[in-house]
């Protein structure tokens, strides 16, 4: 098949799985919110009572809703300002009562999980646009051969910042150490497959700079390093093999 056609077909794929993890899941970084009324009345002695006209407008408009129904929920990305106002405990004043407000997080481990296989399609998306430039390019020059691993994180940054509300939200050294390990997998199996010593210490300074980048981040980067090993490890072996088969036979 002619290479230009093949590389087509990769990044056609590689858009629809970005599309699909983009549409039917959500962001690592994002967290459900609970927002109740507590209780109505005098405030404690001390407390800081927080004037509900003072309020940014999708604050104002969450304090509408849990004073109205006893309570809401509220998405750190959908509703970013309404939560960095009233996340924990606040004492609101509204038509003259004070009202004891608690937000807090009503995520589990389940979203967290949703994010990284979130991130694991994004990943797996930009790994395919790096396999089509491999497979068009075939004097594996060290740019051909790192644009597996850079797709991925390419993919990764571009997408989370698109979404988020706030590039402060993202974890960046957790999201590129993400995106280094998931290339691993599949230049060890290129690597394998066409005995390429080249290719297999360039997986190998992959994985390190990978772990590099995860002690310069927070404790989350730890997952983001294991997560795509363990996620993406035989599956991305088994894609590099038969990637590496199909080059050695092209050639």
């Amino acid at each position: 098949m002619n290479s230009d056609i093949t590389a087509t077909i990769y990044v056609v794929t590689s858009l629809l799985i970005i599309g699909i993890a983009v549409a039917t899941l959500s962001p690592v970084s994002e967290r459900t919110m609970v927002s109740e009324v507590v209780s109505e009345g005098d405030p404690p002695p001390g407390a800081t009572v927080m004037n509900y006209s003072e309020l940014p407008q999708p604050a104002q408009l969450a304090v509408d809703e849990v004073t109205q129904q006893g309570g809401t929920t509220l998405s750190t990305y959908d509703n970013y300002r309404a939560v960095e106002t009233l996340q924990g405990d606040r004492y609101i004043l509204k038509d003259d009562s004070v009202f004891y407000i608690r937000t807090t997080s009503a995520d589990d481990s389940g979203g967290l999980f949703e994010g990284l296989a979130r991130d694991s399609l994004l990943a797996i998306g930009g790994i395919l646009i790096g396999t089509g430039i491999f497979r068009r390019d075939q004097r594996g020059n060290l740019l051909t051969v790192i644009s597996l691993p850079a797709g991925a994180i390419a993919t990764l940054l571009s997408v989370n910042a698109l979404e988020a509300p706030t590039l402060s939200v993202i974890s960046w050294a957790g999201t590129i150490s993400f995106g280094l390990a998931a290339g691993v997998p599949v230049l060890t199996g290129i690597a394998l497959q066409q005995r390429d010593y080249y290719i297999g210490v360039i997986a190998l300074a992959t994985f390190l700079l990978s772990v590099a980048v995860l002690f310069s981040g927070n404790a989350l980067s730890a997952l983001y390093l294991i997560a795509p090993l363990i996620m993406l490890g035989l599956p991305g072996v088994g894609f590099g093999w038969w990637v590496g088969k199909q080059d050695a036979e092209k050639s």
